[in-house]
């Protein structure tokens, strides 16, 4: 049996002991509830650094263009948002809504009648206006009023074209909507109810037109989405 005397010491050691593990067990479990534990001098907890994002930023796609009537090239990249891809070098990227998406284009003519594959004759010139007074001729098509727009610093006009609904595809020459042709791609043609968002662009003289198409899939997002994407494009002259 313990003396009296040393039974007080025991008894003070233990409660010491006991203070100090509390201690430690309260800073365990504010830790790990989600406090960092760090402090400044004045007691106040610290903002620690923000991690990395949960997002990452978008997949860049690379592809040339080439305008023969010009000899002009030129290098567009643009940022892709989830669920769009293209294969390396495509003029063109796709969605999840029925193969609609995003191309580019160097026109050489429209078509008159896109149902029976006129071409207007005489063809139109390389100017944007020119371009633009074509497709809102074409016969069946609805399209707004042209408006100056501007990407990557490059000017031009911005349109939107609608296939008529009713229109049965099937019925048309070579069974095929058509509204222009491009000297390198070949024909650009449509489905019925398709809507077609258009920047017309005069780079450095070339005439680049860049295409978001819009089908009966198509919701208000991806719409949004295809607009952002043309945002985000840098045309370079090579």
């Amino acid at each position: 049996m313990l003396k009296q005397q040393e039974t007080g010491v025991v008894v003070a050691t233990l409660m010491i002991v006991a203070v100090i593990l509390t201690g430690c067990s309260s800073a365990n479990d504010e830790t790990g509830s989600g406090d960092s534990g760090v402090t400044t001098p004045s007691g106040a907890a610290t903002e620690m650094p923000a991690g990395p994002s949960d997002t990452t930023d978008p997949e860049r796609h690379t592809f040339t263009t080439y305008d023969p009537a010009l000899d002009g090239s030129y290098e567009i990249t643009m940022k892709l948002l989830d669920g769009y891809g293209g294969d390396p070098g495509d003029q063109v990227v796709f969605g999840s809504d029925g193969g609609q998406g995003i191309s580019t284009w160097t026109v050489g003519n429209v078509y008159a009648k896109p149902c029976r594959s006129t071409l207007l004759d005489p063809p139109i010139d390389s100017s944007v206006d020119a371009l633009i007074a074509g497709l809102a001729s074409q016969r069946g098509r609805h399209a707004t009023t042209p408006t100056d727009v501007q990407v990557d610093g490059y000017v031009g006009k911005y349109i939107e074209m609608t296939v008529p609904p009713s229109i049965n595809v099937a019925d048309c020459a070579h069974g095929e909507y058509r509204t222009w042709t491009d000297p390198t791609e070949g024909n650009r043609y449509l489905e019925a109810g398709q809507r077609d968002l258009l920047w017309i662009l005069d780079v450095d003289g070339a005439r680049l037109v860049i295409d978001a198409a819009l089908g009966p899939q198509t919701t208000e997002q991806d719409r949004e989405d295809r607009i952002q994407m043309v945002k985000s494009i840098q045309i370079d002259p090579v």
